[in-house]
């Protein structure tokens, strides 16, 4: 049902979005893995088909992504559903950048909730529960803060079908873009990589964080609560909870030590 609205609404077929110029494969390039769906090597032919492809860097049994040529960490060559070749890359770099930055910021402030408390707000130690006791005020200062970012910060121009006119780089919004002045194009480059691998990192620590505060029922630090069982389904073979395991793993009182099980302790 959402795909006939969309296509009535927007008049065009599948897909309903900016997408990729179009980057022509060669025969070798027509699977995603290595032979899965290349056509079959003329008789007599002994030669490797996956020896003609040029393959990615990260993942070596696929072939090189095409869409990527042009961006920062293209050498990498990590796409493997081939998502730079159906939507737009700059706008899928856009979108990356974006949450890794959002994600190093909350990465910060999840950290610090447990020992920061802005005035006006309530004391929450875990940062899972700070939704619930921030005040009305708070949220409205925070929605409004992030609505007015996203609405001024193309010029206007919010969808992924205009965000790009004039052609600016994605994520360039020239904030603090004065650290780059009288750097070579090579620290530019550096720079640029760094902030994309550090925000990927944030995006998978943020997570973490999150889900570390829902298992021990608490704050982030420390790590593990003294006193703290894991929950009834965390239990080994002979139903010790897992925590106390792992203690006397530590301790070296566990009985997979004391029977050898690792040998000699």
């Amino acid at each position: 049902g959402g795909i006939v609205t969309a296509a009535v609404l927007t008049g065009k077929p599948w897909p309903f979005f900016a997408v990729g110029e179009s980057h022509p494969r060669t025969e070798g390039d027509r699977s995603t893995f290595c032979g899965g769906l290349q056509k079959a090597q003329a008789r007599g032919s002994t030669a490797p088909r996956c020896a003609e492809m040029e393959t990615s860097t990260s993942l070596p049994f696929l072939p090189k992504p095409a869409g990527l040529t042009g961006l920062v960490g293209e050498e990498q060559g990590f796409d493997p559903l081939a998502f730079a070749e159906t939507f737009d890359a700059r706008w899928l770099r856009e979108a990356e950048l974006k949450h890794g930055r959002v994600c190093m910021v909350a990465a910060v402030g999840f950290a610090a909730q447990q020992f920061v408390t802005f005035p006006g707000f309530t004391p929450t130690p875990n940062a899972n529960e700070a939704i619930y006791s921030a005040e009305p005020a708070g949220w409205a200062a925070l929605l409004f803060l992030a609505g007015f970012i996203e609405s001024t910060s193309y010029g206007g121009k919010l969808t992924m079908l205009d965000m790009f006119e004039g052609k600016r780089d994605p994520g360039n919004f020239e904030f603090g873009s004065g650290f780059l002045k009288g750097k070579s194009d090579k620290e530019v480059y550096d720079m640029k990589l760094k902030e994309l691998n550090n925000g990927r990192l944030a995006m998978m620590a943020i997570g973490g964080m999150i889900h570390h505060n829902f298992v021990v029922q608490g704050p982030l630090f420390p790590l593990i609560p003294e006193g703290w069982t894991a929950p009834a389904a965390w239990v080994t073979p002979d139903g010790e909870p897992i925590q106390s395991f792992m203690s006397g793993f530590v301790n070296g009182t566990s009985g997979l030590i004391s029977n050898n099980t690792f040998g000699t302790a």
